[in-house]
């Protein structure tokens, strides 16, 4: 295993206010929406200089491809799981549908989503950047699905589809609310991936 190397004290610097501006934008889009932010919107939340935010991103879009980035790193530990248990591991995708729906209904991360797939349908190539993990997780899932379907990884979309939306609508609920909702996702996914 290669060791990586150390950062320099300025990138670590750079990298620290990487990560400042990403928090800084990504609660603002969250709170104010990704069209109705600016840039000078998000320097003000951050506290830097309109020039020192044009220094790290050009633009809103080069945030976003960051925040995916993260995303990826975050989904990775669920995803590696899902793609390395035995593909007669069915208790593997259920724990994936578990965990899955905990961070979809998260409600901040259900506003941030919300609002990026707003904005892929104004500008579809912010929905490039986050394809990537969007295929990995429905090929992930594909590989626990009976083979009688006719389109797999259609069927596997849509699964995903439905954790994401079922863990949206859970968000604001009571607890009780929140745990029958799941309870219930997790009874259409089991039926989804019996095996005849």
């Amino acid at each position: 295993m290669e060791k990586k190397p150390e950062l320099s004290l300025r990138e670590e610097k750079t990298a620290r206010r990487r990560s400042l501006i990403i928090e800084a934008a990504a609660t603002l889009f969250i709170l104010k929406g990704f069209h109705q932010t600016g840039m000078r919107d998000i320097a003000g939340q951050a506290d830097i200089s309109l020039g020192n935010l044009y220094n790290h991103f050009k633009g809103k879009h080069e945030i976003i491809a960051a925040i995916s980035e993260i995303e990826a790193a975050e989904m990775e530990p669920l995803l590696s799981h899902l793609e390395n248990a035995p593909d007669s591991g069915d208790d593997a995708l259920m724990e994936f549908a578990q965990a899955y729906f905990a961070v979809c209904s998260s409600p901040a991360n259900a506003a941030l989503s919300a609002e990026i797939v707003a904005e892929i349908f104004r500008n579809p190539d912010i929905g490039s950047v986050f394809s990537g993990t969007r295929k990995r997780l429905i090929g992930a899932v594909e590989r626990y699905l009976p083979d009688n379907y006719s389109n797999r990884t259609a069927t596997a979309g849509l699964v995903l589809d439905l954790i994401e939306r079922a863990g949206q609508s859970a968000v604001g609920t009571s607890d009780a609310l929140q745990s029958d909702i799941k309870t219930a996702l997790l009874e259409v996914i089991g039926r989804l991936v019996e095996r005849s």
